[in-house]
């Protein structure tokens, strides 16, 4: 599960060290801003994907990007329905 769980949350760090780039005031961050940020946590970088994730945000609106990625979010099927109330005695 531990293997599982930490690929997981490395599969984001391209696009957190992208974010975190831009909240710092960098509107257009390179792939060596990006790796910058990776290397001072510790976390090495994996160019093929940077690059691809650079070239598909390359000339667009972050904000734009993040509210169409939030339309197909809220148009997704989200599965079951709640849980029964709990029962007291």
């Amino acid at each position: 599960f531990f293997a599982r769980s930490s690929a997981c949350r490395l599969k984001m760090k391209h696009v957190a060290a992208y974010l975190l780039a831009q909240l710092g005031g960098n509107a257009s961050p390179s792939a060596a801003d990006v790796t910058s940020i990776l290397d001072s946590v510790g976390v090495e970088p994996d160019s093929e994907k940077l690059e691809k994730l650079l070239g598909s945000l390359e000339g667009k609106d972050l904000v734009e990007v993040l509210a169409a990625g939030k339309a197909k979010m809220a148009a997704m099927p989200s599965g079951g329905g709640g849980g029964g109330g709990g029962g007291g005695g």
